[in-house]
């Protein structure tokens, strides 16, 4: 169900298609709100509980945590991320279900993260947030 979503949400990105839907921020990170959650959110230092499923501009999947069965949990603007998610996760209130389009220099730059994430690529991400705390 997730990768059929996100399968679909790379299509229609790579497409030009949803222009109209997705906002930025002053960064350069872009998002698409699916579905807006009604708890907290999250400020700095606080964890966030997530699932989270990634995938590159041509739709390879390098890692999610939906097929582990496990949540990722992680304290927001610490840098124990990557840049995009401090930023993102820390825009999105809890029960919020997203996708985050990550630009190079704020995911791994020009080194990447080998040998799933070429140097230089973006990123795209979704997020379902499960927990604020």
């Amino acid at each position: 169900e997730v990768e059929a979503l996100v399968a679909g949400v790379v299509a229609d990105y790579g497409a030009g298609k949803l222009k109209d839907k997705i906002q930025t921020t002053d960064s350069g990170l872009k998002y698409i709100i699916h579905e807006e959650g009604t708890g907290p959110v999250a400020e700095t230092g606080q964890n966030v509980t997530a699932q989270y499923y990634g995938v590159l501009t041509d739709g390879s999947m390098f890692d999610n945590s939906f097929s582990r069965g496990q949540s990722f949990n992680f304290p927001v603007g610490q840098g124990r991320v990557i840049k995009g998610w401090d930023e993102g996760f820390g825009m999105l209130k809890e029960g919020t279900k997203a996708t985050l389009f990550i630009p190079s220099d704020l995911g791994y730059g020009p080194a990447g993260s080998p040998p799933k994430i070429p140097g230089g690529s973006e990123l795209i991400f979704y997020v379902e947030i499960e927990k604020v705390n």
